[in-house]
């Protein structure tokens, strides 16, 4: 129980004026004496009239005070625990096309300015959910009765980059509707058309012109594609390179158009960025970055003597290869993969990938077992990761004379039914174990073995030049690992950095982000990436259909106001008072 006006407890005040009235009413009576000798009690009766003495017990003194009492408690207006007419969740689209601009206010400032209007019209004690539906859907505030704290909150909302989860957002609201009945939900989009809730159809058909994407060639050639979403227009192109601008164009696009520009930026420019110069009603989507990116160098070193090995490695071209015995890994450092052929040293290398073949022990759990004469067709392994490391391979005509099977890891190729070679990870290391020897095959004579090595080195290696792409804002960016790297972080576009922990979500910056890897000679490698608006949010041109009657009807039971009671009873009394007070009287 609360009270929606504390105020009226003044009221109860009267209290005291109903008592003080009993304690100076005179109580005395008159009666006709037969004798003077009545005069003798005249000193009771001057007692009788002194105005301030004990309380006698008067039915209608309680039930006087028990009405003052209900006035003030209905002056206060009571409600059950809650207090509150009824429950609203603001939902807000937070997708890009909410940046349109039109007449100087975007269609979320528009959204914020209704939905303040509608929190004003509401009662003390109403709660307030808000609910921002951006790439994820979030609750931004959570049943709250204070009203100017929910305005704050929406005022503050900002519209992203890329899309917005509206209908997560709703399911929200409708699982909170399942528990509070009479729950109002309400959805400020310019798009959302969903059937389960009210919506606030905001913003106006606008025209826009958009950059879908931006490719570099080697000699600084910049082609850029512009979406014309609007009236035919000559669209003018501005290019950066390095933040220095470098040329200029202008293109003709027709009604609903896309065209393509081919600007010039210096060769070997770090990014390049292509703007539209002027306004037009999403500025967002009018700019795009490329990011150059260095081939990364990866270091291996090739224990033992096999030129069929050492030629197939050799195609990587971002691949060091060092050659050395199994003696001398011990004073080797910054290693990324290890090669043995044959003999394993006594104690395997703490840090680095592991390519082995026909290894005398155990590599990550994987065991060889006994060497035994070889008959039959390899066969590629029935696993996701053995359908990737035996990509465009045949494997028809290979031939062995002897191998040794392997028990443990993943099976990527078998024979006969055993594992000829397995693929192991723990502890974010991953290693590859051959279970036959080289010269005992006619394997390294095939098309295929380039290709298994090849394919075996993008899983130990993997290109970071490749895993790391440009992305859309909002989504979740999966990050390479560098396993020499000691430190990795995220530089954003505004200069904030985040830590580099296998996957990046904060990124609804616009612009060029950073991956950075620090090693322990101090050396840092860069590798840089971009975020762009999402082009399916660009064609403003269409909006909903217009907003109904907006209900804000719903009240829920747990939080009643129980004034209109307090009234009822109230007046039940008063009747009775009136009843006891003819009746004395």
């Amino acid at each position: 129980m609360h009270w929606l006006h504390p105020a009226g407890a003044w009221a109860l005040l009267s209290l005291a004026a109903i008592a003080a009235l009993y304690l100076l009413r005179r109580r005395s009576e008159s009666h006709t004496v037969p004798s003077l000798l009545l005069w003798q009690r005249a000193v009771q009766e001057q007692q009788a009239m002194r105005p301030f003495q004990k309380l006698k017990k008067n039915i209608l003194l309680f039930l006087q005070l028990a009405l003052a009492a209900l006035l003030a408690v209905s002056l206060m207006r009571p409600a059950v625990s809650g207090g509150v007419r009824g429950e609203t969740v603001f939902v807000f689209d937070l997708s890009a096309s909410m940046q349109t601009v039109e007449d100087g206010q975007s269609r979320l400032q528009e959204a914020q300015r209704r939905a303040d209007a509608l929190i004003d019209s509401m009662e003390p004690g109403d709660r307030v959910t808000v609910l921002a539906a951006g790439a994820q859907a979030n609750i931004a505030l959570s049943r709250s009765a204070d009203l100017s704290r929910a305005r704050a909150v929406i005022d503050g909302l900002r519209a992203g980059n890329g899309g917005a989860d509206l209908p997560a957002a709703v399911s929200l609201a409708q699982a909170m509707a399942r528990d509070i009945d009479g729950l109002n939900i309400l959805v400020f989009s310019d798009t959302y058309a969903g059937a389960d809730a009210q919506v606030i159809r905001v913003g106006q058909p606008a025209q826009n012109r958009a950059l879908l994407s931006l490719s570099v060639g080697e000699g600084g050639q910049a082609f850029a594609r512009v979406a014309n979403y609007g009236d035919a227009a000559s669209v003018t192109l501005e290019c950066y390179a390095d933040g220095n601008l470098c040329d200029m164009a202008a293109v003709e696009a027709g009604a609903g158009e896309t065209v393509s520009a081919l600007l010039q930026a210096p060769a070997g420019a770090r990014t390049v960025q292509v703007k539209i110069a002027g306004e037009d009603a999403l500025a967002a989507d009018d700019s795009r970055w490329y990011a150059a990116r260095s081939a990364a160098s990866y270091r291996a070193v090739l224990c033992g003597d096999n030129l069929f090995l050492e030629k197939a490695l050799s195609l990587r071209a971002d691949l060091t290869l060092l050659r050395a015995s199994v003696e001398e890994i011990s004073d080797l450092t910054d290693i990324d993969l290890f090669i043995f052929d044959g003999a394993l040293p006594e104690t395997l290398p703490e840090t680095g990938m592991l390519l082995c073949v026909a290894p005398t022990g155990t590599v990550l759990g994987v065991s060889p077992g006994e060497t035994a004469s070889a008959s039959g067709a390899l066969r590629a392994g029935a696993g996701d990761l053995a359908g990737r490391l035996t990509e465009n391979l045949s494997l028809s005509d290979i031939a062995l004379r002897r191998c040794t099977p392997l028990e443990g890891g993943e099976p990527v190729l078998t024979l006969g039914g055993k594992t000829l070679l397995a693929a192991a990870e723990a502890d974010g290391r991953r290693a590859a174990v051959l279970g036959f020897d080289l010269h005992d095959s006619n394997l390294p004579l095939k098309g295929d073995f380039p290709v298994l090595i090849q394919n075996l080195l993008s899983w130990l290696l993997p290109d970071a030049r490749s895993a790391l792409a440009d992305g859309v804002c909002g989504q979740t960016v999966a990050l390479p690992a560098d396993v020499r790297a000691q430190h990795a972080r995220v530089i954003t576009p505004s200069g904030r950095t985040l830590p580099a922990e296998g996957a990046l979500e904060d990124t609804g910056e616009m612009g060029v982000y950073t991956l950075e890897y620090a090693y322990a000679d101090g050396a840092v490698r860069s590798l840089p990436f971009a975020m762009h608006m999402d082009t399916d949010e660009s064609d403003v041109r269409q909006v909903g259909p217009a907003t109904g009657d907006v209900s804000l009807g719903g009240t829920a039971p747990a939080g009643m106001e129980l004034t209109h009671w307090v009234l009822l009873a109230l007046l039940a009394l008063l009747l009775v008072e009136w009843g006891v007070s003819r009746r004395v009287g």
